[in-house]
């Protein structure tokens, strides 16, 4: 499923090496039988597809006001 053909004097780290994902990007809570997506993002609910998006969504009018400032 993932080629890590690494050169032998260097060792992937954790953020390159293949793991599947552990839990929800917002909560960090375990995946029940359905698991929800939102920009790539693995998510365990509704609820934290609704706080994804508004937390993306806060983050985009920041940076809007800091471009214009």
């Amino acid at each position: 499923m993932c080629d890590m053909s690494v050169l032998p004097e260097r060792r992937p780290s954790a953020s390159e090496s293949c793991s599947s994902v552990k839990g929800c990007a917002v909560c960090g809570g375990k995946f029940g039988l359905i698991r929800y997506y939102s920009w790539r993002t693995a998510l365990c609910s509704k609820k934290c597809v609704d706080r994804f998006r508004t937390r993306s969504e806060r983050d985009r009018r920041w940076l809007f006001r800091a471009q214009v400032a």
